[in-house]
């Protein structure tokens, strides 16, 4: 949560914080401001006192309205045009502007929390002002890992458009017809058209513009073998087949509040074989009781354990310790979601650090045959003391 910001800088021993970027995809930067801009701004801040920001003058008023932080200034209180003019280039002047603005709010004598992704020109020009400047991972983003109430409503909105995009698209896939070689089609206009992944995607876009949500990478849409690599999206040419699994993993992100959701289904139309429904019957165990033993303080470690006991269990080979496999199990067991639809804190081999109250993460467990396909079943929860609360309303379901 953002009031966990200061307690973060203070056990990393750092008095103040610096970030200079734009918020349409600098996530930490729209998260501590709220403010949407695609141009660079300045956010300035010690530790215990309130932030500001310093924007460009066209943004002020915008700023001022939308931004939650109240201090907002423009560039111009500090004497953006003198500086900028009196470097050799434009671009370092604009590196040298921001340099003093920082030496001027939070001066040269105790260490400056920046971004570990702070451009490397832009912290040589910082250095060279006196400035002592600290890149270090895991500041902003641990304090985004606990969420705020309105920003477990924000993911509800984004889940509730990709189930109901889901149900779409799986009613697409059901009311397909099955051509004699195996091949599903549609009809449009009259006329018989192959059903394609290209075809199944669209209605997912379709139906997300609706909601004013957008797949910022392609949504998978993966059938049959294909499925067997986690994150093969589908070719869009790819045509979809009866009794193979669908593999549709969701996670759009909403344009206006920047949040994601993600969800996994995994559908046959018309019969599966004994392995794939073994495969569902697992994989669908495994993600319940992951489910029922997700609470505050379990470790993320321990579930993905969990994990793999219930699958080896069922005679499926698993990556655990590293060994490397051709089929089974290989990833991990969930990730954090928010802002980005990979975050803290994670449920795999290598993170031995407990859940806490308010993480949304997800559960994704999966199996996967180069000669079958892929089956994951995921949802996404948020961790609560004692459990936690499934934020995912859609039924789960194999054959369509």
């Amino acid at each position: 949560m953002r009031k966990d910001v200061d307690r973060i800088l203070m056990e990393k021993n750092v008095s103040s914080m610096l970030l200079y970027s734009e918020s349409f995809k600098d996530v930490n930067m729209y998260y501590l401001t709220g403010f949407l801009a695609p141009d660079p701004f300045i956010f300035l801040k010690h530790v215990d006192q309130e932030p500001l920001i310093v924007v460009n003058q066209m943004e002020l008023a915008r700023a001022k309205k939308e931004s939650h932080i109240k201090d907002v200034r423009t560039y111009f209180d500090y004497d953006y045009m003198r500086i900028v003019k009196s470097a050799p280039d434009p671009k370092i002047g604009v590196m040298k502007f921001v340099a003093s603005t920082a030496k001027k709010e939070l001066g040269v004598d105790e260490p400056i929390y920046v971004p570990s992704n702070l451009p490397v020109i832009l912290a040589d020009v910082l250095r060279h002002s006196g400035l002592q400047i600290k890149p270090m991972f895991n500041v902003v983003e641990k304090a985004r890992e606990t969420k705020e109430r309105e920003e477990i409503e924000a993911i509800k909105f984004v889940q509730r458009s990709v189930e109901e995009a889901t149900s779409k698209a799986i009613e697409l896939i059901a009311n397909a017809e099955v051509s004699g070689k195996g091949a599903l089609y549609y009809k449009e206009n009259g006329k018989k058209k192959p059903l394609k992944a290209g075809k199944v995607r669209s209605v997912f876009d379709h139906a997300f513009a609706d909601r004013g949500c957008v797949a910022e990478e392609e949504t998978i849409v993966a059938c049959g073998p294909g499925g067997a690599d986690p994150h093969y999206s589908g070719d869009a040419s790819d045509i979809f087949k009866a009794n193979q699994p669908i593999v549709l993993d969701v996670f759009p992100r909403n344009v206006k509040k920047r949040y994601v959701s993600d969800m996994t289904r995994t559908v046959v139309k018309g019969r599966a074989s004994k392995a794939v429904k073994k495969m569902f019957e697992t994989v669908l165990q495994t993600k319940d009781a992951a489910i029922d033993a997700i609470k505050a303080g379990v470790l993320g470690s321990d579930m993905q354990n969990l994990c793999y006991n219930m699958l080896e269990k069922a005679s499926y080979q698993t990556a655990k310790g590293g060994k490397q496999i051709s089929k089974g199990y290989f990833h991990g067991l969930g990730h954090g979601i928010g802002l980005e639809i990979h975050e803290g804190p994670r449920m795999s081999e290598f993170y031995e650090y407990p859940l806490e109250e308010h993480n949304v993460v997800t559960v994704e467990p999966g199996l996967y045959d180069p000669k079958i396909g892929g089956m994951r079943i995921e949802d996404a929860v948020e961790v609560t003391k004692k459990g936690c609360t499934n934020l995912t309303m859609m039924d789960i379901f194999l054959e369509v």
